[in-house]
C-alpha cells in the first residue's frame, strides 16, 4: 500500500510539474504572439492614419515652394485639427533641427527646440523620430504623456519625412490598452493553471484515499480470515490436548488402576490365607496394602483431573457437582451451585472450557483465597451463556494477575480458551473476595442446539 501511495504521489508531482511547465510555456508563447499581433495592428493603424493625414495636405504640399511660409502655416493648422481615438490620437510636426511646428495637445512646445530631448534611458527621442522619418518611415517606442490619463505611458510612434520642407510628421498610439489585454489574458491563463493544479491535487488526494480505503478493506478482510484461522488452530490444539488428556485418563483408569486393583485383591487373598493358617500377618504386607490403596486413589485423582469421565457421560452440570463435592470434602469450603435444568445441550468443547474454568478457579481458591464460601452460577440470559464463580476470600492484586499467573492453566490460558468461543472473560477482585465471569454468546452454540433438537425429532 505504501508503494502504491508513493507511486500516486510521484505521478502527481511529475504531472503537476509538467502541466505547470507546459501552461507556463504556452502562456509565454501566447502572450508573445498576441503582443506581436496587437503591435502589428497598431503599426498598420498608424500607417493608415499617417497616409490619410498626408493625403489631406498633399495638394498644398505639392504646389508650394520650400519657403512658402503661408502654406506651411495652413498645413500646420490642418495637422492640429486631425484627431482620432478621442484625445489620444493626434499628429505632431518638427523641422529638421528639432524645433516643434505643431502639437495640438501640448501647444506650449510650438517654436521650441527639442533636439536634445531624452527619455528615461537617455535616448534622443526627436532625433530618433527624425532619423526614422528620413529613412522612409519607421516606428519607435518611447514614454510620453497620455492626454486622457494625464500620466506618462508607453507610446508607439511613427514618423514620415516631408523632404521639401524638411519636416518630420509623426503620430503614435499609447500601448496601455495593449498591456491591459495582455494582463487580462495572463490572469485568465493563471486562473486555468490554478484550476488545473486543483484538479491534479483533488485527483491525487482521491486516489490516495481510495488506495487507503481499499488497503483497509483488504487488511480487515485478511485480518478477519487470519483471526478465524488462528481461532480454528487454537481450538484444534485445545481439542487435541483434551483428547490426549482423555486418552491418558482412560489408560490410567482402565489400565493401570485395574492392574493395581488386581494386585490389591491378590494381597487381600494372601492376607486371608495367612489368617486361616494361624500365622501372624506381616507388617510389610499391611504397609504394602496401605500404599497400594493410596496409589490407587492418587491415580484415580490424576485420571479424574486429566479428564473426568462424568463430563462425557452425564454432562457439564453433573461434572460440576462432582467437582464441587470433591472440593468440599477435601477443603471443607461450602460450594453453592445454581445451574439450569437442561443438560448435555452444549458442545463438548464449550463443556470442557467451562469445566476447566471452574476447575482452575477452585484450585486457586484452595491455594490462595482462604475462603469459606463459594458460589457458582450457571445460566442462560439475554442470548448469553453466563458462568459466575465468586468467593468470600482475601482477593488479590489484579495488576499482577497476568504477570504472575497461578500454576496450571492460569488465568491467561483460561481467557484465551473463552475467546476461542467469541466469549468474554473478566476477573474482579478486592478485599471482599474474587469474582470470575465467563460469557459465551448463544451464536457460538445455537447450531448445536438446532442439531440436537433435529436429531431428537428423528
Amino acid at each position: 500500500m505504501l508503494i502504491a501511495v508513493l507511486q500516486v504521489v510521484l505521478t502527481s508531482l511529475v504531472t503537476y510539474y509538467f502541466v505547470t511547465k507546459e501552461y507556463r510555456d504556452l502562456s509565454s508563447e501566447s502572450l508573445i504572439t498576441l503582443e506581436k499581433f496587437l503591435i502589428d495592428q497598431k503599426k498598420q493603424e498608424l500607417k493608415n492614419y499617417t497616409a490619410l493625414a498626408k493625403s489631406s495636405v498633399n495638394h498644398l504640399y505639392s504646389q508650394s515652394i520650400p519657403d512658402n511660409t503661408a502654406i506651411k502655416s495652413v498645413v500646420a493648422q490642418i495637422f492640429d485639427g486631425l484627431l482620432y481615438n478621442g484625445d489620444d490620437g493626434y499628429f505632431f510636426v518638427y523641422d529638421g533641427n528639432g524645433t516643434n511646428i505643431s502639437h495640438p495637445k501640448e501647444p506650449f512646445r510650438i517654436g521650441k527646440n527639442y533636439w536634445e530631448l531624452e527619455d528615461e534611458s537617455g535616448e534622443k527621442i526627436i532625433q530618433i523620430l527624425l532619423n526614422n522619418a528620413k529613412n522612409g518611415g519607421g516606428f519607435y517606442r518611447y514614454p510620453w504623456l497620455k492626454p486622457s490619463l494625464k500620466a506618462s505611458s508607453d507610446k508607439l510612434g511613427y514618423s514620415i519625412y516631408l523632404e521639401k520642407w524638411d519636416w518630420m510628421i509623426g503620430t503614435g498610439v499609447y500601448l496601455d490598452d495593449v498591456y491591459a489585454q495582455l494582463s487580462q489574458l495572463q490572469n485568465e491563463m493563471d486562473r486555468h493553471t490554478s484550476k488545473t493544479k486543483q484538479i491534479i491535487l483533488i485527483v491525487a488526494i482521491s486516489s490516495i484515499f481510495m488506495i487507503f480505503l481499499f488497503g483497509l478493506i483488504v487488511n480487515l478482510n485478511q485480518k478477519k480470515k487470519t483471526d478465524l484461522k488462528i481461532n480454528q488452530l487454537g481450538q484444534r490444539i485445545i481439542t487435541l490436548q483434551e483428547n490426549e488428556r482423555r486418552h491418558f485418563s482412560r489408560e490410567l483408569h482402565d489400565g493401570i488402576v485395574q492392574i493395581l486393583i488386581s494386585i490389591k485383591y491378590s494381597l487381600e487373598a494372601t492376607g486371608r490365607y495367612i489368617g486361616t493358617a494361624n500365622i501372624q500377618k506381616p507388617e510389610q504386607l499391611n504397609k504394602a496394602q496401605s500404599n497400594l490403596n493410596t496409589a490407587i486413589q492418587e491415580i484415580r485423582r490424576i485420571s479424574h483431573h486429566l479428564h473426568p469421565r462424568i463430563l462425557d457421560e452425564l454432562g457439564l452440570t453433573a461434572a460440576l457437582e462432582a467437582l464441587a463435592s470433591e472440593f468440599t470434602e477435601r477443603t471443607a469450603v461450602n460450594i453453592h451451585i445454581v445451574k439450569p435444568a437442561a443438560r448435555k445441550l452444549l458442545p463438548d468443547n464449550i463443556n470442557t472450557t467451562l469445566y476447566r474454568v471452574v476447575q482452575e478457579a477452585l484450585t486457586n481458591i484452595e491455594k490462595h483465597a482462604k475462603a469459606t464460601e463459594v458460589a457458582i452460577t450457571f445460566e442462560f440470559q439475554n442470548n448469553w451463556l453466563t458462568l459466575n464463580i465468586s468467593d468470600n476470600g482475601c482477593g488479590f492484586n489484579q495488576e499482577l494477575k497476568y504477570e504472575q499467573p497461578p500454576q496450571g492453566i492460569g488465568l491467561r490460558n483460561l481467557a484465551e480458551r473463552v475467546e476461542y468461543h467469541s466469549g468474554r472473560f473478566t476477573v474482579t477482585s478486592d478485599t471482599g473476595g474474587t469474582n470470575i465471569q465467563v460469557m459465551i454468546p448463544k451464536s457460538s452454540f445455537a447450531n448445536h442446539f438446532n442439531k440436537t433438537s433435529f436429531e431428537a425429532q428423528k
